[in-house]
C-alpha cells in the first residue's frame, strides 16, 4: 500500500510537508499548511471547524465525499495539488493546501476552497489514525481523488487523480482503501 501524502525515505515514512510553511496569524492552532494557504486564508473561518462547508461561499471549493471512515481515531490528512505532475504526491513542496481534519466515522464532508479558482487539481489523503503525522502502510487507509489505484510502488498517477473543478462547488467522492 501506499501513503497518499507520505514519502518512504531510508529512515521511514515522513510526512511530505516537513519544511516549514508560514501559517497566517488568524489560522494558528487550525492545522492547515501549504504553499497557496495565504491564497485562501481569508476564506477560513477559524470559528468553524477545519473543513466546514460555508454555504454563503460562492467562490470555487471543492467538497470531498468520503463514504467509508473507518473510526474517529485521529486525523484525516487532505492535501490539495494543482495541474503540474512534478508537484504530486511525495514532491517536496508540491501540496497547495493541507487540512488535518478530525476523523468522524462513516460519511465525512470537507471542504477545501481552491486557491486559483476553477481548473485542474488532483487530492491525496490519508486517515492518519494514530495523529502522529506519519502514514502507517500496514494498518492507516489512503485514497486519491477520482478513485485512482496506488503504484506498485507509489502514489496513483496524477493524470488519474487529476479533475476538472468548475463553478462555486465541485464534488469529488473518495473511498478510503484500508
Amino acid at each position: 500500500m501506499v501513503a497518499a501524502c507520505a514519502v518512504l525515505t531510508a529512515g521511514g515514512a515522513r510526512a511530505d510537508d516537513e519544511r516549514p510553511m508560514s501559517v497566517p496569524q488568524r489560522l494558528q492552532g487550525l492545522k492547515v499548511s501549504g504553499k497557496a494557504l495565504d491564497t485562501v486564508a481569508g476564506r477560513i473561518d477559524p470559528s468553524k471547524p477545519l473543513g466546514w462547508c460555508d454555504p454563503a461561499d460562492a467562490q470555487p471549493r471543492i467538497k470531498v465525499i468520503l463514504p467509508n471512515v473507518r473510526s474517529a481515531d485521529g486525523n484525516i490528512r487532505l492535501s490539495l495539488h494543482g495541474p503540474d505532475p512534478e508537484q504530486w504526491v511525495g514532491k517536496k513542496g508540491g501540496k497547495l493546501i493541507r487540512f488535518d481534519v478530525p476523523a468522524r466515522q462513516g460519511r465525512m464532508e470537507i471542504c477545501m476552497p481552491l486557491p486559483y479558482g476553477t481548473g485542474v487539481y488532483a487530492v491525496g489523503l490519508y486517515h492518519d489514525e494514530n495523529a502522529n503525522g506519519k502514514y502507517g502502510f500496514a494498518s492507516e487507509g489512503y485514497g486519491f481523488s477520482n478513485n485512482a489505484k496506488a503504484g506498485p510502488f507509489g502514489p496513483a498517477p496524477h493524470k488519474a487523480a487529476a479533475f476538472s473543478a468548475g463553478g462555486a462547488t465541485t464534488d469529488i467522492t473518495i473511498s478510503i482503501r484500508y
